[in-house]
């Protein structure tokens, strides 16, 4: 390839580089030898240049505005939740795996949290024979029943993440779907408002 002649070469170079140019205006103008020069100080022109120097308003390139980066709000700390109430039997609705929404009867008696098994078949939780299982206390005697872990169960905005469920059709009421026991409930401090008809629930 030949090489450019020195007043193409000088123009291609400073085309390039325009876009690397801070200033709002550069001067220009070309030397006794042909060559093009360029600078955003006119006190860089030779003064015999400066007269015959081409000022041009460079166009300067659009700022982007960053992303605004708004801040994540703190988890609360407590929340009063209101609830169903069918004699004694205090019922909460929950929220398990982020996207079922059921009703379960709080139960300070029982160490474990229940589901029933059509709640765990709307969870898309397969219990298998191998399963771990855990004896309780039933009307009927004792049985054993399957565990299971929820990715997170929530009461009023109350998660508990990682949370081990047992599998089995045990609850005091019907329109509830099992019961919330005290692996739920021993993170909080509670308190029943019976006369509100109010769960108060706040983190350790």
């Amino acid at each position: 390839m030949k090489p450019l002649p020195g007043l193409l070469a000088a123009i291609l170079v400073i085309s390039l580089g325009l876009h690397e140019l801070g200033a709002a205006e550069y001067y220009r103008w070309v030397d006794e030898n042909g060559v093009l020069h360029i600078t955003d100080n006119l006190h860089n022109v030779p003064a015999k240049q400066r007269e015959g120097a081409n000022r041009i308003q460079a166009r300067e390139s659009p700022r982007v505005p960053e992303p605004e980066i708004k801040p994540v709000p703190p988890a609360p700390r407590k929340a009063s939740i209101p609830f169903e109430r069918n004699g004694n039997i205090v019922i909460v609705p929950v929220i398990l795996n982020n996207r079922q929404t059921s009703k379960l009867v709080v139960d300070t008696g029982a160490s474990y949290t229940f589901i029933s098994h059509a709640l765990a078949r709307d969870l898309a939780i397969d219990v298998g024979r191998n399963a771990k299982t855990v004896p309780f206390h039933t009307a009927n005697g004792v049985v054993e029943a399957p565990l299971t872990n929820l990715d997170s169960i929530t009461v009023g905005g109350m998660e508990i993440k990682n949370l081990t469920a047992a599998v089995h059709d045990t609850t005091p009421d019907a329109t509830a779907a099992g019961l919330l026991g005290l692996n739920f409930l021993s993170n909080f401090r509670m308190d029943i408002d019976t006369q509100k008809g109010l769960l108060h629930l706040e983190k350790k």
